[in-house]
């Protein structure tokens, strides 16, 4: 029992810190493009293949969910990801690389991934960090926001541009998911708000306890 117990760490600590270093590539060319004399073209041959590259890893988590080697719910992870894919894959595509939408996205997609996956890392390292998921349920709702605004900016963005060649059904379903945007994102926003909530009391009920000893 206890040496599959530390088979799956193992899994989870080189899995988590794989997907950190996508994500941190990400940062790493946003910060190249935001610092540096670079055009549309920088933005098409280095940030589109990091942020593929990261997506495309990101679905590890999904594969660690679905063979018990994480608790977390397989179809909410996959589902997540795929949404994520669906953006960068097929709406992206339809905007400039360098838009303030893509770029926005793109920017809270990696912060709040880098702090995630970097956090269970440490949680894996470390046998269990009150730390680490203190900074992933301070981080993680901010940038889940900001990064699931961006994805409905981007698609809100696509149904606007005028696209003579999309048909009647393709407009309409890129309507439909600018409506339901929000209703998908308000109830996973609530999951996470709940998850933070449940941390931060069984922080201050131990630090009471504590007290309480000394």
């Amino acid at each position: 029992m206890g040496e599959i117990s530390s088979i799956k760490t193992t899994i989870l600590i080189v899995t988590n810190a794989i997907m950190t270093s996508m994500w941190v590539r990400v940062l790493r060319t946003l910060f190249e493009m935001a610092t540096g004399d670079n055009n549309a073209d920088f933005c098409e041959s280095n940030l589109k293949p990091a942020l593929a590259n990261a997506i495309v890893t990101s679905f590890l988590e999904g594969v660690n969910a679905v063979m018990g080697v994480t608790k977390s719910n397989p179809a909410n992870v996959i589902m997540f990801v795929v949404v994520r894919a669906g953006v960068e894959f097929l709406a992206a595509p339809a905007l400039p690389c360098d838009c303030m939408q893509h770029l926005f996205t793109a920017a809270f997609w990696g912060f709040g991934e880098m702090c995630r996956f970097g956090c269970f890392t440490v949680d894996g390292i470390m046998g269990g960090s009150d730390t680490a998921k203190s900074i992933r349920y301070t981080v993680g709702p901010v940038a889940f926001f900001c990064g699931a605004f961006g994805e409905w900016l981007m698609v809100f963005q696509v149904l606007l541009t005028g696209n003579p060649n999309r048909s009647v059904l393709v407009t309409a379903f890129i309507g439909f998911c600018v409506i339901a945007w929000p209703i998908g994102f308000m109830t996973l926003f609530k999951q996470l708000l709940k998850q933070r909530k449940k941390h931060f009391k069984a922080q201050a009920n131990k630090r009471k306890n504590e007290y309480v000893l000394f």
